[in-house]
């Protein structure tokens, strides 16, 4: 081969992934549907050739459907079938992210249809999940996505004659507790926060969603968002157990998930009573950690247990 069409082949090999890369990820569509006396499902999904995310579409697929497969237990005789529609958009597939947006759509036989969302945002090859608490800094990233998110809802539907909401209801669905703003999509320049009916506004205003410039969170954006990100400030960990949280990405995952869930509960709860019993829970749980765990052969392997056992505690459903 003359050296000039060598060089063109070495340039071309070198040149063609990088493109393929930047092009993104190949989707194909996949639908689900099961349908019987009691529920009529289908759901939409994007699958995508890579093993992660791939994995992690299909458990929610899965999820959605056997939750909604419950739900239709509960239809009375003479009610009409529920249903269940998902359908998606991908927001962004650069290569860098693959960022998915589900809406459901669903009809339980209550006053009104409601619908939800589920967002997915994967890093790109690895196909790892990447969660809002663990791009932004902590307790001052998420109070930024707060403020800023707060500041425009009000301007866009609580503002003027005919505004949609009111700034105490903004206030309280956009509090800074990450769970707020759970249905997120990291855009290349801005990030994209949706809020489901109820959450900021009444059911007939709709959804909502805020559009969040990147620029305005340069200084509260982690520099690398595959390092743990617990609850707390691992510069300022003290104790081994605080060491072994930091040092292991699952185990300060689990940690933040406890403390995010804790909060949420004790943000909701309005008897003084049910805060004390929470607080009180949250004290002896990490009493018990620290016994149990603080000198356990296996650190780590305990903790995991333990904060696995704490999330199952506060997620059980009230009797």
């Amino acid at each position: 081969m003359p050296p000039f069409f060598r060089f063109l082949a070495a340039a071309l090999a070198l040149f063609l992934p990088a493109l393929a890369s930047a092009a993104g990820l190949p989707v194909t569509k996949k639908v689900d549907k099961l349908k019987s006396r009691d529920f009529d499902i289908s759901i939409a999904y994007p699958l995508t050739g890579n093993k992660a995310i791939d994995g992690t579409i299909r458990a929610f697929v899965a999820r959605s459907i056997a939750d909604f497969r419950g739900y239709g237990a509960d239809r009375l005789p003479d009610e009409r079938a529920y249903s269940l529609d998902t359908t998606y958009e991908i927001e962004r597939n650069d290569g860098k992210i693959f960022a998915v947006v589900f809406s459901e759509y669903l009809d339980t036989g209550g006053a009104h249809p409601n619908s939800d969302y589920k967002t997915f945002n994967f890093s790109v090859p690895s196909g790892a999940e990447v969660f809002l608490p663990e791009i932004v800094d902590g307790s001052a990233g998420i109070d930024r996505v707060s403020k800023l998110a707060v500041a425009g809802l009000i301007r866009a539907i609580a503002t003027g004659p005919d505004s949609l909401s009111d700034a105490d209801s903004i206030r309280r669905g956009a509090a800074p507790l990450a769970d707020n703003f759970k249905h997120f999509v990291l855009l290349a320049d801005r990030l994209h926060i949706l809020f489901p009916p109820y959450q900021v506004a009444a059911y007939a205003a709709g959804p909502q969603e805020v559009f969040i410039p990147l620029a305005k969170l340069k200084d509260v954006l982690r520099p690398d968002w595959r390092a743990p990100a617990p609850s707390f400030d691992c510069h300022k960990a003290a104790t081994a157990i605080e060491h072994a949280i930091c040092a292991d990405f699952a185990l300060a995952r689990l940690d933040r998930q406890v403390a995010e869930t804790y909060a949420i509960q004790l943000f909701n709860a309005y008897e003084d009573s049910e805060k004390t019993k929470l607080r009180n829970g949250q004290r002896a749980f990490i009493a018990a950690r620290n016994a149990s765990c603080g000198h356990a052969a296996d650190v780590t392997g305990c903790l995991i247990k333990a904060y696995r056992n704490r999330l199952t505690t506060l997620t059980k459903p009230a009797l």
